[in-house]
């Protein structure tokens, strides 16, 4: 059989040779096969293939011979410690492959994901905790948890990870869930509940906390997530729109978002729907979208640009179909859109009737809107005709409406009062109660009834004459955080009313409401105190009266705080530890063995002058009334006369 054989141009270095296509006899094939071969030979063709290949492959097996001289790692320049294989790894030695890690940790080399991870692999052979820190923090996300098993070890290792980037591991990716678990894990977290140091010890890893989490935790997930790189998942949105929704911590209701809000919302932004975009202020997306759109266009953040476009449909004005406008208020408004209670209902007919607003089972937007049209109706502050008939109403109301209310009647204070019983309502009707009070002088009988058996977080805004006819129940009743802004003089007549109306307490049960009133105490009360081992802190003893306080002794201070004691270095130079520290001997301090400094040197002997204009004949030139004489100079006096 006949058959034609192509072969190609081949070239050399010294001879160009050409095989044209010839029609060759199968017989003498083989012979002028073995013939062209040996002429490629001679001419030194296939030897430098063969030594070619022989070299490539040497390369890819034998280490870079620079990485693997070791003493030469940490001096070597950062682009041979950036160019390493993970062949060139696995290679080494544990301890060749710790220098390797640690030279790049100090000359700060970025490595590849590759890298990063066939490091962390062979690493983790023979891996020991305290040596995370030597590591470059991009390379422990690589690092399988279950090797540092234990509290503190597993506390460390996470440690170092919060400051890592975990986004060198692909979102949703297996080792970044096996992370996640492991962290919540290590530390103690069970359930959905977690704490704004959880998060924060979590670092990158908080950005893949999942929805359920998010949605019992929001008050501290959400803000962590707004700052998180890339979208949230599907689980994440879902919760996060429902939380912002709902208006809770730590933004509050879309109605009460201001342009800062939106600034720290970033990229949560993005899962906000129609229906929550209708409720945020239009003249504060106005104001935000000028504040952005003044800025460079493309933002922080890449949805930027689609959230400016949504919010700019979503407060396009629209007018009020015909037809449209309610007379009265009535199941019909629920059926409306949003835009349309915006642009048809008016607020004068929702303050008339606002007994069938309280009726019909509005959305929690819907409410959000009627409230916006009462408050363009009254931007200065409801009237009172309309305050007593809010009923559940009063719960979207926020501290800034309250404060600009005037309450003027007893029915209204009586109305607000109710409302106090609500959860957190106490402290934002601080301001109209308040008001109310100290416009009215004495407190009527009415007052105080109305008053009796409330939280009085409003005690400090009393005046001393009207505090002094409070009735008991108000004692009774308050708790430590409605006194934190009374006045001495305030505790002062506070105190010995709240002394008698506990006195039938036993020790333990006294000491624990009195506590909130000792800032009013005297000296004689607390020597008493002083004997019931109260361990009292140094955030109460600073609390207490200073004319009290200075005439106590080292020892009954001592007895006083307890534990405590050591805090008075703290507060040598603060009221009213100062004054004490200058009415006592500086022996007796010496034996508190705290360093205080400032007593009555020894020797000396301390006179009381019952008269400040003692040696004056006017005004008194003695700051604390005591005068400090060196005794020696009296009994040389006294040798004299």
């Amino acid at each position: 059989m006949d058959f034609t054989w192509t072969l190609p141009v081949l070239w050399t270095p010294s001879v160009t040779m050409a095989l044209s296509t010839a029609q060759l006899p199968q017989r003498f094939c083989r012979t002028f096969i073995h013939s062209s071969l040996l002429l490629l030979l001679s001419l030194g063709w296939v030897q430098p293939l063969r030594t070619e290949t022989v070299m490539t492959q040497q390369a890819a097996i034998l280490p870079n011979p620079v990485l693997a001289n070791k003493s030469d790692i940490v001096s070597l320049d950062p682009s041979f410690l950036r160019d390493f294989t993970c062949m060139e790894v696995s290679g080494m030695s544990t301890e060749h492959a710790q220098d390797l890690a640690m030279a790049i940790k100090q000359k700060n080399v970025t490595l590849r994901v590759d890298q990063l991870h066939c490091l962390a692999l062979h690493l983790s052979k023979h891996l020991v905790p305290k040596n995370l820190d030597t590591f470059p923090l991009d390379m422990l996300p690589f690092f399988n948890p279950d090797l540092f098993t234990g509290s503190q070890a597993c506390t460390q290792f996470f440690s170092s990870i919060a400051k890592a980037n975990v986004d060198v591991l692909p979102r949703g990716s297996p080792e970044r869930r096996r992370l996640l678990l492991a962290a919540l894990t290590c530390q103690g977290v069970q359930g959905s509940q977690v704490s704004e140091n959880n998060v924060q010890a979590l670092g990158g890893l908080a950005c893949d906390l999942p929805g359920h989490i998010v949605a019992k935790s929001a008050a501290v997930v959400l803000p962590r997530l707004a700052a998180c790189p890339g979208p949230l998942d599907q689980d994440q949105q879902e919760a996060a729109k429902e939380a912002l929704q709902g208006g809770g911590p730590p933004y509050g209701p879309p109605s009460r978002w201001s342009v800062s809000t939106l600034d720290a919302l970033q990229s949560l932004l993005a899962v906000l729907d129609q229906s929550t975009i209708h409720t945020i202020p239009k003249e504060v997306t106005d104001a935000w979208i000028l504040h952005r759109t003044s800025q460079d266009p493309s933002g922080p953040w890449p949805e930027l640009t689609t959230i400016l476009m949504r919010l700019k449909r979503s407060t396009e004005e629209k007018a009020c179909p015909p037809g449209r406008k309610p007379q009265v208020v009535d199941e019909d408004l629920f059926f409306y859109e949003d835009w349309e209670l915006q642009a048809c209902v008016d607020g004068a007919l929702l303050a008339s009737q606002m007994d069938r607003v309280n009726a019909i089972p509005f959305t929690y937007q819907q409410l959000n809107i009627l409230k916006r049209k009462l408050d363009e109706t009254y931007p200065q502050g409801y009237p009172e005709s309309l305050i007593l008939r809010l009923g559940h109403f009063f719960s979207l109301m926020s501290p800034e409406d309250i404060q600009k209310w005037n309450v003027t009647s007893l029915d209204t204070l009586k109305a607000l009062l109710k409302v106090s019983k609500r959860p957190n309502m106490d402290t934002e009707l601080v301001t109209p109660i308040a008001r109310y009070l100290m416009e009215r002088g004495q407190l009527e009988k009415g007052i105080l009834d109305a008053l009796d058996g409330f939280y009085p977080a409003y005690l400090c805004a009393l005046s001393p004459k009207q505090l002094g006819s409070v009735p008991a129940s108000v004692l009774w009743a308050a708790r430590p955080q409605d006194l934190d802004s009374c006045s001495s003089k305030q505790l002062g007549v506070l105190y010995p009313r709240a002394h008698l109306a506990f006195q039938n307490m036993s020790g333990p049960e006294y000491i624990g409401k009195i506590w909130a009133f000792l800032g009013g105490a005297s000296t004689e009360d607390l020597q008493a105190l002083s004997h019931q081992n109260v361990s009292m802190d140094m955030a109460t003893f600073k609390k207490l009266p200073v004319e009290a306080v200075e005439r106590l002794t080292v020892a009954e201070v001592q007895n006083l705080l307890g534990p405590h004691v050591a805090g008075l270095k703290a507060e040598e130079r603060n009221s009213p530890v100062k004054e004490w520290i200058f009415q006592q001997r500086q022996e007796d301090l010496d034996m508190l063995g705290l360093g205080l400094h400032g007593g009555i040197p020894n020797g000396y002997l301390v006179l009381e002058l019952n008269s400040r204009e003692a040696f004056s004949g006017g005004t008194s030139f003695l700051a604390s009334g005591l005068v400090v004489a060196l005794t020696p100079a009296l009994l040389m006096a006294d040798t004299l006369s």
